[in-house]
C-alpha cells in the first residue's frame, strides 16, 4: 500500500517557530517534562559489591546472591545525558484513520515533538521507520541538524507503507545500533508475529524499551448495527466476511485485552508502555506519554 501525500503538521512543534500562545505553551511543556522525566534518572549498571546493613534492601541482587553464596547489591552509575532512538512504524496498518489524520501521521508528529524536547535537553537522538523491513535509520547524534533530518526523513511519503516485520526490523535496528540508548517505539502493535516477545527481548537485553501504542478507534471497537462486510488483513491480504452485530462484542473484548498483553510484555522486560487514541488531543496524549513513564530505571 502507498500513499499519495502525507499530512503532517511540523510547524507548531519546531524549535524556531514564531509561535505564540498555545503552541509555545505546548512547546515548553513538552521540553519541561522531558527534562523532569528523564534527566538524572539514567542509571547504568557498574557491577556488584557486599551488602552492607545501611543499604536499601531493594537493591539486593537475590539471583547473583545464591550463585555467590553471599549477600550481594547492585551498583549504578548516574548519567545525565543518554542517547534516544525513535522507531515509528509506517507500515500499511499505520496507514488507517477514522479521523482527520492516519496513525502514521499522527505518530510522526508525536516522534518529531519528543525528539525535540530529547535534543533540547542535550540528549543525542536517533531514527528509524520500518514495515517489513528498516525503511531508513541514522544513529542518534547530538546538534540542531538532527531538527532538519528528522523532518525531511519523517515528511517522505516513499518510506510509508508495505506489510510489517517486526522480527526483520527489529533485528537490524539491533545490529545498527553501537550503543545502549532508550528505544521508544511507535506502533499500532497489530499483526504481531508469533513469538514477536523473544525479539522485544533481544532488543530489552541491550536497551531500555518504551513503547507508544496508536490506536484508532476502529482498532478497538466495529461501528453498530451496520450490517455485512468484508474485511481484509493489510499485511496478509486475508480477507473475512463479517456480520458487525455478530462480532462486535468480541471483536471489543479481544482488542483490549491484546492492548493489556503488550503491555505487561513491556513491564516485564523492564520497559513501560502507554496507549493513545489516533486523533486524540496532542497536549493531553504527551502528558499521558510523560506520566506512563515517571520513575523509569
Amino acid at each position: 500500500m502507498s500513499i499519495k501525500e502525507l499530512h503532517i503538521d511540523f510547524s507548531r512543534h519546531h524549535p524556531h517557530a514564531k509561535i505564540v500562545g498555545r503552541r509555545e505553551l505546548l512547546s515548553k511543556d513538552i521540553e519541561g517534562n522531558w527534562a523532569t522525566t528523564f534527566k538524572g534518572r539514567g542509571l547504568e549498571f557498574t557491577g556488584y559489591r557486599a551488602y552492607n546493613y545501611t543499604d536499601d534492601a531493594s537493591t539486593i541482587d537475590w539471583r547473583a546472591s545464591l550463585r555467590s553464596k553471599s549477600l550481594l547489591v547492585r551498583e549504578f552509575e548516574e548519567y545525565r545525558n543518554f542517547s534516544v532512538m525513535f522507531l515509528l512504524d509506517v507500515s500499511n496498518s499505520m496507514l488507517f484513520t477514522t479521523t482527520k489524520k492516519l496513525k502514521a501521521e499522527y505518530g510522526a508528529e508525536l516522534v518529531y515533538a519528543l525528539s525535540q524536547a530529547a535534543s533540547d535537553s542535550g540528549e543525542a537522538i536517533g531514527l528509524g521507520l520500518f514495515s517489513d523491513k528498516l525503511q531508513v535509520s541514522f544513529q542518534p547524534a547530538f546538534g540542531k541538524g538532527m531538527h532538519s533530518r528528522f523532518e525531511k526523513t519523517l515528511s517522505n511519503k516513499e518510506y510509508y507503507g508495505g506489510p510489517k516485520d517486526f522480527k526483520k526490523s527489529f533485528l537490524q535496528v539491533n545490529s545498527m545500533l553501537n550503543d545502549k540508548v532508550i528505544m521508544i517505539i511507535v506502533s499500532d502493535f497489530l499483526g504481531l508475529p508469533k513469538k514477536w516477545e523473544k525479539y522485544m527481548l533481544s532488543l530489552a537485553s541491550r536497551h531500555h524499551l518504551m513503547g507508544v501504542m496508536i490506536r484508532d478507534k476502529r482498532d478497538r471497537e466495529l461501528p453498530p448495527h451496520t450490517g455485512q462486510f468484508v474485511v481484509k488483513d493489510p499485511n496478509t491480504e486475508e480477507t473475512m466476511y463479517i456480520d458487525t452485530d455478530s462480532y462486535a462484542k468480541e471483536y471489543k473484548v479481544q482488542s483490549l485485552k491484546q492492548e493489556e498483553y503488550i503491555k505487561k510484555v513491556f513491564k516485564k522486560l523492564r520497559g513501560s508502555c502507554v496507549t493513545i487514541e489516533n486523533g486524540a488531543d496532542f497536549k493531553k496524549s504527551l502528558e499521558k506519554f510523560f506520566n506512563s513513564h515517571q520513575g523509569m530505571s
